[in-house]
């Protein structure tokens, strides 16, 4: 765990697989946490509403539900992502417990073999404050692309998390102007 200059704890851990010259035998995980100043209610819904990424997630450039179970949470959801010259759009399927967890393994993928994230809420020590375990799991099905994005899975997975931080932010800000009004 460490400090950063706003005060919140991170703590970050790097999982290596075995890699030959050509890529990953298996895939790579990344994960990171975080204490964020939110309740675990207020990020699940951010985490959840996979329809509102394609407002402030970097690189997705569309986002949609496309099925819901019982209670209205979402089932099935799938995003359009693009970065430079490459697109892919894919769907996952959803586990998603209130306040707790929401867990995506895609369905459809040209890029990849496999894609997962895990997102986790926990209540903090204090006040109104949330811990989030993130992880990203994935394996490309071009090894170059697999060896090559190793270099970059911290970044991505920063920022990642730094965008749903963004739109808690966002949210509350929202939130209080209208309670000023």
């Amino acid at each position: 765990y460490f400090a950063s200059p706003g005060n919140q704890m991170y703590k970050r851990q790097l999982l290596c697989f075995t890699r030959s010259f050509f890529g990953s035998t298996k895939p790579q995980a990344y994960s990171i946490t975080r204490v964020l100043n939110g309740t675990p209610l207020q990020l699940y819904k951010i985490v959840s509403e996979v329809n509102n990424y394609k407002n402030f997630v970097p690189f997705v450039e569309d986002s949609f539900v496309s099925q819901r179970d019982e209670q209205q949470q979402p089932r099935k959801a799938g995003l359009k992502v693009g970065w430079k010259d490459i697109t892919e759009k894919f769907e996952c399927l959803l586990t998603c417990k209130e306040n707790e967890k929401v867990h995506a393994r895609s369905i459809e993928l040209d890029l990849f073999h496999e894609l997962e994230t895990e997102w986790k809420f926990n209540p903090a020590a204090s006040g109104d404050k949330c811990r989030v375990d993130f992880t990203l799991l994935y394996k490309f099905k071009n090894p170059i692309y697999d060896k090559l994005s190793f270099m970059f899975a911290p970044q991505v997975t920063n920022i990642m998390i730094g965008a749903f931080e963004g739109r808690l932010q966002q949210l509350k800000r929202q939130s209080n102007r209208l309670q000023k009004l």
